[in-house]
């Protein structure tokens, strides 16, 4: 876990993933609405730099949200751009309770992922995850792709979706709603290459054609947003 707290990953992703969390609220936003959810205190566990908190209690100066990371380099890039409602803590953990506690794109760096699930559930009866679908065919068939992701992004568990209901629902939780999310579809990057724009030619066409549980098997590149219920 040294590579959050020593800048090493700040240095392989400059801005901490920023960039990404206005399309990520909306996800979350999604969630909440079709979940007929209405928070007014939210933790964000493994907040990273904050965006996506900072970006929402902009635009909701009636809830309270507050953000945790152990990372200094991340805290210190969120507390730059924090508004009044929100606190951030360079800690693991938070003190208190919330009404819901985010967990975006956080687990799949987590070396001990049962205790993390179950220290969160202590935070919160409703928790919310953003989680990369990061086994497919794709990566059977090039596993370096899921060693390129642990050097680059630091994931160290890899998902697909049956796996993920099982492991929440094992824990007696119940599943209000989850979406597929594609972050190359809905926010395509610039392409130069012939090679890149045929395959993303063929992941519009998945994406467009398949069910989206065929397409995250066959393409990859999605990640599950969940809402679960833990009490």
């Amino acid at each position: 876990m040294s590579r959050y707290t020593d800048g090493k990953y700040l240095l392989q992703n400059p801005g901490w993933h920023t960039q990404d969390a206005t399309w990520k609220l909306a996800h979350v936003l999604q969630a909440v609405k079709k979940a007929r959810l209405s928070p007014r205190t939210v933790l964000d566990a493994g907040c990273g730099a904050g965006a996506l908190i900072n970006h929402w209690a902009h635009h909701r100066p009636d809830m309270h949200f507050t953000g945790c990371d152990i990372s200094p380099q991340a805290i210190s890039i969120a507390k730059q751009h924090a508004p009044a409602n929100v606190n951030f803590f360079c800690e693991a953990w938070a003190k208190g309770s919330f009404d819901t506690a985010l967990a975006i794109d956080v687990v799949e760096h987590i070396p001990d992922m049962e205790r993390f699930l179950e220290e969160l559930a202590q935070k919160a009866p409703v928790l919310i995850f953003h989680i990369p679908l990061d086994l497919s065919f794709r990566t059977l068939i090039k596993p370096e792709i899921l060693e390129e992701e642990y050097q680059t992004v630091g994931h160290i568990h890899f998902f697909t979706v049956r796996y993920l209901k099982r492991l929440l629902k094992k824990r007696g939780w119940q599943i209000l709603h989850y979406h597929y999310t594609n972050k190359y579809v809905e926010r395509p990057p610039q392409l130069t290459g012939l090679k890149s724009r045929i395959g993303m030619c063929i992941r519009l066409l998945a994406h467009y054609l398949l069910p989206r549980s065929w397409a995250a098997f066959w393409v990859g590149g999605y990640s599950l947003m969940l809402v679960v219920k833990t009490k």
